[in-house]
C-alpha cells in the first residue's frame, strides 16, 4: 500500500514546506555521505567554504549577495566554521566594522581533501536531477527566475484582488 502524503492534498499552497522537507532530506543524506567518508563537516557549510576557496576572501555582505543567503545566515555559518578552525574573520582595513572571511590553512586542506567526495556527490545529484521528467535543477533555476520577475507576494495580491 502506497503511503499517503498530505502535501499531495495541499498541492502548491504548501510548496515552501515541501521544498523545505526536500532540502532537509538532501542535507541529511549529504551528512550521511560525509560521515561515511570520514569527513567531519556540515553540508550547510559547503557553499560558503566553496565560495571562500574560490574567491580567497569575502566580506559577510559579499558572501550574502553571492550566495543569495541572508547576512544573519552567513554570520551563523561563519561562526560555526570559525569555531571549527576552518574559517577566520579579519577586520577590513578600510572599514573596521566589516569582517573579511577566509579559509584557514586547515579549512583549505579540508576543502581540497573533500574533492573526490564532492565530485561523487555532484554526479549523484546530477543523476537525481536528470532522472525526473524535466531536468529538476534546470526547473529550479527557471522557477527562481520567475520568482525574481514577480514574487509570490505580488502574485498573491494580484490573484486575491482579481
Amino acid at each position: 500500500m502506497e503511503k499517503l502524503d498530505y502535501f499531495d492534498e495541499l498541492g502548491e499552497v504548501a510548496l515552501g514546506s515541501r521544498l523545505k522537507r526536500l532540502s532537509d532530506r538532501i542535507m541529511s543524506e549529504a551528512l550521511n555521505v560525509y560521515k561515511h567518508m570520514g569527513q567531519d563537516i556540515q553540508p550547510k557549510w559547503f557553499t560558503l567554504m566553496s565560495l571562500l576557496y574560490e574567491k580567497k576572501s569575502v566580506s559577510i555582505v559579499e558572501a550574502s549577495d553571492l550566495l543569495g543567503l541572508s547576512q544573519p545566515c552567513i554570520s551563523q555559518f561563519s561562526k560555526e566554521l570559525i569555531k571549527n578552525n576552518l574559517v577566520k574573520a579579519s577586520p577590513d582595513a578600510n572599514d573596521l566594522r566589516r569582517k573579511i572571511l577566509s579559509l584557514t590553512p586547515k579549512g583549505r586542506k579540508k576543502y581540497k581533501n573533500m574533492e573526490p567526495v564532492r565530485n561523487a556527490v555532484k554526479l549523484a545529484a546530477i543523476s537525481l536531477c536528470e532522472e525526473v521528467e524535466h531536468d529538476f535543477y534546470q526547473s529550479i533555476k527557471q522557477f527562481e527566475k520567475a520568482l525574481s520577475k514577480k514574487t509570490l507576494y505580488q502574485r498573491t495580491l494580484e490573484k486575491y484582488h482579481d
